[in-house]
């Protein structure tokens, strides 16, 4: 019998001394995943031979191998994947205790073997007895076959319309649910999704679906204070995306890979210590160089936690080149500028704007409102400005500033209240962008206005420095 065991790191003991019982006479053969892995071949491929040769699976149960996010339980959904019902092929083993409620519903739909004495000697015996089990079972494997056969030729055309509304209940509950996810009812969509899964639980169009909605359940995620936790909505999605990872290919990995950085990097806003988002992000890289959603959080990692580096920006540029997913790539973008601003930052938000004014890409207008508050008007009017906005103007280097600021705050669309400080900005900008005499009338004409109204001493004083800096500048 060909056999494979499943099992956590902490039990490797245990492994060892079951594998060498098994084979023992070349009663059984033996796969170990860590001990046949064969250097070069990709990890996951290794293991879905493995699991697909074997006639039964071993599976040590401990808190470490039913953890979310162990290998073991990716191991578990190959096998899943490949057994509909675990009886006879799947040998559940308690090595450690572990509570019944953490144990994957699919290996207690079995019974589990809690030995009292010895591990090996017990799990071996059990092996002996599913072997004799099962000799008589295919014994009879033709007959039944030829059985099955002959129904199926009987009653094609009944079978063949019953798969069809299947196919079509399948469709009706994986659409709904799909629609819930996009209407960012999340919690609701992925208990549809549950709930589609146990009905049709050899979908892989379904349990695709669902890897989806997870990940996007994690970029959309948000959280009430005191109420729940990045991490709750975490546990509940990751061990989808690890049984995901063991099966899919392509691009779909590539997501899933960082996807599982972006949960590394939401538990970490929780306190969690001693992850590594970057390690999935390369992952993802390894397998679809410009995958968008690698890029796109990678670089807000770097953006957010450090001082403005051209990494960063580099893995952002990298993410809007994939073309797909842009409004979720400026949304991260605009986050790590703002949320974590300093000078440099804001100044990268602003390039950040003149570029999608560039490409005809639309602006968020919370954003917008954020540009104006954050950006603009800190570092060129509100308190301070005598120090920040000499610092601001030297590093505005965009000499498109002016049209950027006009695309954001159109003219005709400006409330009344803001119309002295749109003008006053639009000054500013012209002023850094080298546009002096454009600057030079624009400053006066509005202190004009500002004289005979009496208005905003703080916008006059400034305005007043500007008009002598411009002037100064050329005598």
């Amino acid at each position: 019998m060909r056999i494979f065991i499943s099992y956590s790191s902490k039990h490797r003991d245990v492994c060892e001394r079951l594998q060498l019982a098994l084979e023992a006479g070349g009663r059984h053969q033996v796969f170990v995943d860590r001990s046949e892995l064969v250097p070069g071949k990709p990890f996951d491929e290794t293991l879905r031979k493995g699991i697909g040769a074997c006639d039964l699976l071993l599976f040590l149960i401990s808190p470490e191998s039913v953890a979310p996010g162990s290998y073991a339980l990716a191991e578990l959904g190959i096998a899943r994947a490949r057994w509909r019902h675990p009886e006879g092929r799947v040998l559940p083993v308690k090595v450690a205790a572990t509570p019944t409620e953490s144990i994957p519903a699919y290996l207690r739909a079995v019974t589990i073997l809690e030995p009292q004495g010895d591990v090996v000697a017990e799990t071996l015996a059990a092996v002996d007895a599913s072997e004799r089990k099962a000799r008589p079972a295919r014994k009879g494997l033709w007959l039944g076959a030829g059985m099955v056969l002959a129904a199926v030729l009987a009653f094609a055309y009944v079978q063949w319309q019953k798969q069809r509304a299947a196919d079509a209940h399948l469709a009706t509950l994986t659409s709904a649910a799909r629609q819930l996810c996009e209407a960012n009812d999340h919690a609701l969509a992925w208990q549809r999704y549950d709930d589609a899964i146990k009905q049709y639980p050899d979908s892989a169009s379904l349990r695709v679906a669902r890897e989806v909605c997870g990940m996007r359940w994690l970029r959309e995620i948000r959280v009430r204070v005191g109420k729940e936790t990045f991490t709750g909505i975490v546990n509940r999605v990751l061990p989808v995306l690890v049984e995901g990872v063991a099966l899919a290919r392509g691009q779909h990995l590539a997501d899933l890979h960082a996807h599982r950085g972006w949960a590394d990097y939401l538990r970490g806003r929780d306190g969690m210590e001693g992850l590594s988002p970057p390690a999935h992000y390369q992952q993802a890289l390894a397998v679809e160089p410009s995958n968008v959603y690698a890029h796109a959080m990678w670089g807000h990692l770097l953006v957010s936690r450090k001082p403005l580096t051209d990494e960063g920006r580099q893995h952002f540029a990298a993410a809007v080149a994939a073309g797909r997913e842009r409004e979720f790539v400026r949304t991260l973008q605009f986050a790590a500028v703002l949320d974590y601003g300093n000078l440099d930052k804001h100044v990268e938000a602003l390039r950040v704007a003149g570029e999608m004014r560039r490409n005809g890409e639309p602006m968020d207008q919370a954003v917008r409102e954020r540009l104006w508050r954050t950006v603009y008007l800190d570092h060129l009017y509100y308190g301070r400005w005598q120090e920040k906005r000499p610092q601001f103007l030297s590093a505005m280097k965009d000499t498109d500033s002016p049209e950027t600021f006009r695309w954001l705050f159109p003219e005709d669309q400006l409330p009344e209240n803001r119309r002295d400080q749109w003008r006053f900005l639009l000054a500013s900008l012209e002023q850094a962008a080298g546009k002096r005499d454009a600057a030079l009338a624009r400053y006066r004409a509005l202190h004009t206005e500002l004289q005979a109204t009496r208005g905003d001493n703080t916008m006059r004083d400034a305005i007043s420095a500007a008009i002598d800096q411009l002037q100064g500048a050329t005598r």
